[in-house]
């Protein structure tokens, strides 16, 4: 697929998607959303990628959500169809069954805030700023709000919300908004080294550990530890988990299915 608002590189089974709207603040138009949604879906049907990474270009933002400017002058029809979108991406990442990274540089508000949160790891520069500031323009985070209240706890999530203020990425990482902050020159390296880590681990275990994860957390506590219970002894005779196994008893490294 040849895409227009994002950079989408494969290698070596990791997936780099970039939103290349830079003179944007990389906003999540309606095109960049199809296209990000359509490289996520695309990265989880490939079974040659181990590790999806998603980035904005340029160093100012990594996504400043939606522009408002273009929703001001939108029909109710477009600005539906650009929630819909934004649903979608979310989705998206919801069913990905692959770890996946956010790589944030710069600003991560509204919407954009939002995404950031919705990778399995999130890393930030320490410079990078985060923020729900629609409170401050007659407007309230609604597509944002599944995500962040099932990231951080309630108490800080409303006060994100209320408040629109603007946090730096380490409160970020103290109220686990994010994985980790470190300085901005070490970004790229420590990101790379993160994809390499889960690229070498089973994406077998993967799919059925990121699958019953997202299936528990919509269940009942009592329903989700028998879903736990009978998944856990489909995973134990599984051959991945056979062979880790196996490996450890013979000290040697595993040699993965997928």
């Amino acid at each position: 697929m040849t895409y227009e608002t994002i950079l989408h590189d494969v290698k070596d089974g990791i997936v780099r998607i970039t939103i290349n709207q830079a003179e944007k603040m990389n906003r999540l138009s309606n095109r960049v959303l199809k296209e990000v949604i359509q490289a996520i879906e695309n990265a989880d049907k490939d079974d040659s990628v181990k590790v999806v990474i998603i980035s904005g270009a340029g160093e100012k933002a990594f996504c400043a959500g939606a522009d408002l400017s273009a929703i001001a002058h939108d029909s109710a029809f477009k600005s539906r169809e650009n929630l819909n979108l934004y649903a979608g991406m979310c989705l998206a990442f919801h069913r990905l069954r692959k770890p996946s990274i956010a790589k944030i540089r710069g600003l991560a508000v509204a919407g954009g805030c939002g995404l950031a949160m919705l990778p399995t790891f999130s890393v930030a520069s320490d410079d990078a700023k985060f923020g729900l500031p629609e409170i401050n323009v007659g407007m309230w985070p609604m597509m944002v709000t599944a995500t962040l209240f099932r990231t951080v706890g309630r108490k800080k999530a409303w006060e994100l919300i209320c408040l629109g203020e603007i946090i730096d990425a380490h409160e970020a990482e103290k109220m686990g908004m994010i994985t980790k902050a470190v300085e901005g020159q070490e970004l790229d390296d420590y990101v790379e080294k993160l994809a390499e880590k889960l690229r070498n681990k089973s994406g077998a275990i993967f799919r059925l550990g990121l699958e019953a994860y997202h299936t528990a957390m919509d269940m009942e506590y009592e329903k989700s530890m028998a879903f736990l219970r009978d998944t856990a002894s489909i995973l134990t005779n599984s051959p991945d988990s056979m062979e880790g196994t196996k490996a450890f008893m013979e000290k040697r490294k595993p040699r993965w299915t997928t």
